[in-house]
């Protein structure tokens, strides 16, 4: 997911086509390994998710795209959406992808086929269906979905029907992170929202920051990491009791965020900006992304990581171990 209100989305066409680079699969540390490419023109991207058999990516113009053969080409998912997709989220053989108005596209199957359940949650205030930004499995059935004005999605039958939560607050939620029924919202203005009862009851914490805030990431169920504009990045050992705010000499906007175990971590964000922690997101040092696009999201599983970045980038990571 990409804050689609303030960053520029790339028009795709029906038409879809990969530019391969030539990156030896063996090759360590970060390469631009391709640019997905839709009639011509370079891809949206939002979102990437890898579990260590595929890769998924969503974005402009309905993409939904996979790829079985670690990112050497891609397959278009047509579902005949013209709207952003903005995030893809993957448990078993169930899919949530969300996009803008009130866009929510599921799977059973592992992708096989695609159900389109367009117009959920309530219109905003002119009276079109709100923007979705992130979506994220509690367990095998229960399904969260952020977005704008304050949205909060919650589903118990594995996203086939949806509920609307109460947050509280007329703010964009982006991004969430949950483990069991305790969970995390954050959004604009250094919005931090936590419940301790799978999203039935809401209370704000205090990030001390004013700073939208991009994603959010708990490595445990005290321990957990914000990204957000103007290089933020918060961390609490307690839960959100606390947020400190980490002393980086990063100006760039931070974006996406990927855990290994509980000490290895990758973030990114804007001009190439990718930094990695070794311990729980106490320390950070840079590594060299071998470009200076604006990266988005990125995604992690063992030694092998994709980061994807504006105008259809998609860089990969391998470290032998």
């Amino acid at each position: 997911m990409i804050k689609l209100k303030r960053i520029d989305r790339v028009i795709a066409t029906a038409f879809f086509a990969v530019l391969l680079c030539s990156v030896s699969l063996a090759q360590q540390g970060w390469a631009r390994l391709q640019t997905l490419k839709t009639g011509g023109a370079a891809s949206g991207i939002n979102s990437v998710f890898y579990d260590g058999d595929d890769i998924w990516v969503v974005g402009a113009k309905g993409l939904i795209a996979r790829s079985h053969d670690d990112g050497q080409s891609f397959q278009e998912i047509n579902q005949g959406i013209d709207g952003g997709l903005n995030d893809v989220c993957i448990r078993k053989d169930r899919i949530c992808i969300v996009g803008d108005a009130g866009t929510i596209i599921r799977s059973t199957d592992r992708g096989r086929s695609f159900v389109k359940i367009l117009r959920a949650g309530r219109p905003g205030p002119t009276g079109a269906q709100l923007d979705l930004y992130s979506a994220q499995f509690i367990d095998d059935d229960n399904v969260i979905i952020v977005g704008d004005h304050g949205l909060i999605l919650a589903s118990n039958d594995g996203g086939a029907s949806w509920r609307e939560q109460s947050a509280g607050l007329d703010v964009q939620l982006f991004h969430l992170s949950f483990r069991g029924e305790k969970g995390w919202v954050i959004g604009t203005g250094g919005t931090i929202l936590h419940t301790d009862n799978g999203g039935r009851n809401w209370y704000p914490q205090r990030s001390g920051v004013s700073e939208d805030l991009n994603r959010v990431f708990m490595i445990t169920d005290k321990i957990g990491l914000i990204s957000g504009d103007n290089g933020t990045l918060l961390r609490t050992e307690n839960a959100g009791a606390t947020w400190e705010r980490l002393p980086l000499n990063v100006p760039e906007p931070l974006f996406g965020m990927s855990f290994i175990d509980n000490k290895t971590g990758w973030v990114v964000g804007y001009k190439g900006r990718i930094i990695r922690t070794f311990d729980g997101g106490r320390s950070w040092v840079e590594q060299s992304s071998n470009t200076a696009e604006d990266l988005f999201a990125v995604s992690f599983h063992k030694n092998r990581g994709y980061a994807i970045g504006r105008d259809g980038l998609v860089m990969r990571y391998y470290e032998k171990r």
